[in-house]
């Protein structure tokens, strides 16, 4: 077994059995961006997909993501999210530098009717719809010890494969690759032709071509696949609703995302869940 597949068992373990909400963040790690990997960058969560409805909030989130990683400097910590949720943090570490943390999340704050009226304030979101979305979050929190327990071993996993994956060649920081990356880090937003051409000062022409002759599809498929990989994770292993799915994985409704994920998968999103749960 390969290191990436023994990282995601190993998480899938943490998410099922120990019903832990764990996502693993990175802006700078090619390793933590792998295909394999990427499907557990999100907080799978009714209260934060209702929060990250809003193009706004969404960004907020991005920008403290990379404060937590500053912070993450000193180490492993608690705390409090800007938007009222507890989490605990572990920093994925290579030579005293952080590349990616990881989060455990889903636990409510006491003070978390404050948080949701700022949030509703801010951003315009309905007061009730949040304060249904939030019952859902955990109220009992693990020990710390216990999470500590479950989480630094994984922390260990990260850390050797992303000195083993510095070991291999790297091929070449073309300019489709440095594409690809920010389509990966971005996914779950809406990105046009429009928004990487501005990114990366090229054509739309050009931006085609480029995905034609070197990834041999489309950029629309490319990022559809991404977000329907990470969909049938959820639909597996979390109990979100299809609705809820669709928004997290970046699509606008659920009407859409079932019909897009039937096209890939040649089946309902409802149907895949079922098949998936009895087969394993």
């Amino acid at each position: 077994m390969n290191e990436i597949l023994a990282i995601k068992n190993y998480i899938l373990y943490l998410k099922n059995y120990c019903k832990l909400s764990i996502s693993i963040h990175s802006h700078t790690s090619n390793l933590l961006l792998k295909k394999e990997l990427i499907v557990f960058n999100i907080h799978d969560n009714p209260y934060c997909i209702c929060v990250k409805s809003c193009n706004e909030a969404y960004k907020h989130c991005c920008e403290k993501q990379i404060k937590i990683s500053e912070k993450c400097q000193n180490g492993a910590f608690s705390g409090v999210c800007w938007a009222g949720v507890k989490e605990f943090v572990y920093p994925v570490m290579h030579e005293k530098s952080v590349i990616g943390f990881i989060c455990v999340s889903g636990f409510a704050s006491e003070r978390g009717n404050e948080y949701l009226l700022a949030v509703s304030q801010k951003y315009g979101l309905p007061i009730e719809q949040l304060q249904t979305a939030y019952k859902t979050l955990k109220k009992e929190i693990p020990e710390k010890e216990y999470i500590d327990t479950l989480v630094y071993p994984l922390v260990a996993m990260l850390e050797w494969a992303h000195i083993k994956a510095l070991a291999t060649p790297q091929k070449e920081e073309t300019p489709i690759r440095k594409i690809v990356l920010f389509i990966k880090k971005n996914y779950t937003q809406e990105i046009t032709s429009e928004t990487l051409c501005k990114e990366f000062g090229c054509s739309r022409s050009h931006l085609s071509k480029l995905f034609n002759e070197e990834m041999k599809t489309t950029l629309r498929d490319y990022i559809t696949g991404l977000r329907v990989e990470a969909a049938k994770n959820l639909l597996l292993y979390g109990k979100l609703e299809i609705s809820e799915i669709a928004l997290s994985v970046g699509f606008n409704e659920a009407y859409y995302f079932t019909r897009i994920f039937k096209k890939y998968t040649g089946v309902t999103p409802l149907r895949y869940r079922k098949e998936g749960k009895t087969k394993s």
